[in-house]
């Protein structure tokens, strides 16, 4: 082969060599320029193609050295592009829209979660700003929202971390709850054991007893057949449920006060026949002061003013009284005025049979 035939070869060889390195070199060059930007793809994303921003570089860089950004740079984006900044958003940075992600108003169109990622997975609906506000994404009134649902946040359920009930919080996930007690107090219910809360059968419906603003001092609502009132409602449980018993009791007072009944002997109750049910002459505000719902009209006139032992001379019993002893009579005297009475009798108990109302 002569030397005619390899001259061309060799020719167009160094022809692609002086291309590859003028090449090379404006790669350096070009790299050698991105490298001075300064640009933190850690913060701001990686650099993005500009052919849709605005035609007039000047807006935002430096002249002449377009590797900066302009320290008194502006962008009056509702005036540019017809959308408004507010709060928060107003602080974003450009790349946080306007990235390699796509078209910005593609995302725009989607609300908020075309930027927003919905850590609650779907749990608390697709808007937003039902809960969050574009000034802060902290929320600010969760207590106060939190009341316009089915479990208020009253006393110390107000003071409680959100995660203490809602597990998945720390996550954004807060799905709806069983609000009975026990689905969070399982953990108290089985330390209760004065009384033994589960073996009474008292594992449910804690408010019953208990309210919100503390767990001790509890309260039993006690049923209606026996409301607890006056001094019986000071009374600790255990003085009628002993041994920590919560099985129910009987109602009537001598259940409780057979000893006092019998202990009484001013008046004697027990040989005088008094009722043992207390309530027709005590009541629970005070033992003392009884008042007895005589069937004589001793609670209104002259008579209002006797004690028991001016009628009923014998303590230990009520049953005896005296009409005579007090009224000032002589029974000459009303042996005449009964003259026509038939079967007139000079004895207290016939006065009450014909004078029950103590009048003539």
């Amino acid at each position: 082969m002569d030397d005619q035939h390899i001259q061309p070869e060799f020719t167009l060889t160094l022809r692609q060599i002086l291309i590859t390195l003028a090449l090379a070199l404006g790669l350096v060059a070009c790299t050698s320029l991105l490298s001075n930007q300064k640009w933190d793809e850690a913060a701001y994303g990686p650099v993005i193609p500009h052919d849709t921003f605005p035609a007039d570089c000047s807006i935002c860089h430096e002249s002449g050295d377009w590797h900066e950004i302009k320290e008194d740079f502006e962008f009056d984006h509702e005036k540019e592009t017809g959308v408004a900044f507010i709060g928060a958003h107003a602080e974003a940075s450009c790349l946080l829209c306007h990235n390699d992600r796509g078209d910005v108003a593609i995302f725009a169109a989607r609300g908020c979660a075309g930027c927003h990622e919905d850590i609650h997975r779907g749990t608390l609906g697709r808007n937003c700003d039902d809960c969050h506000s574009e000034q802060s994404w902290r929320l600010e009134d969760s207590i106060a929202r939190h009341n316009r649902t089915r479990f208020p946040l009253v006393g110390a359920h107000a003071a409680a971390a959100c995660f203490t009930c809602h597990t998945g919080a720390q996550v954004g996930n807060f799905a709806g709850l069983d609000a009975s007690c026990e689905n969070c107090h399982q953990a108290d219910l089985a330390r209760a054991t004065l009384p033994d809360h589960i073996g009474q059968g008292l594992g449910s419906d804690c408010q019953r007893c208990h309210v919100p603003t503390t767990w001790q001092s509890a309260r039993f609502a006690h049923p209606s057949s026996f409301p607890l009132t006056g001094s019986h409602s000071s009374l600790d449980c255990s003085i009628c449920h002993v041994d920590n018993s919560f099985t129910p009791l009987p109602t009537d007072c001598a259940s409780c006060h057979l000893a006092d009944y019998q202990q009484t002997t001013d008046p004697n109750h027990a040989t005088s026949g008094f009722s043992t049910n207390c309530t027709a002459c005590h009541n629970t505000i005070t033992w003392q002061g009884a008042v007895f719902n005589h069937t004589f009209p001793i609670n209104s006139g002259p008579h209002s003013a006797l004690s028991c032992s001016d009628c009923h001379l014998s303590p230990s019993n009520q049953t005896q009284f005296s009409c005579t002893d007090c009224h000032e009579h002589s029974q000459s005297e009303m042996a005449g005025d009964h003259s026509e009475v038939d079967g007139y009798i000079w004895s207290s108990s016939s006065c009450l049979q014909c004078h029950p109302d103590g009048r003539h």
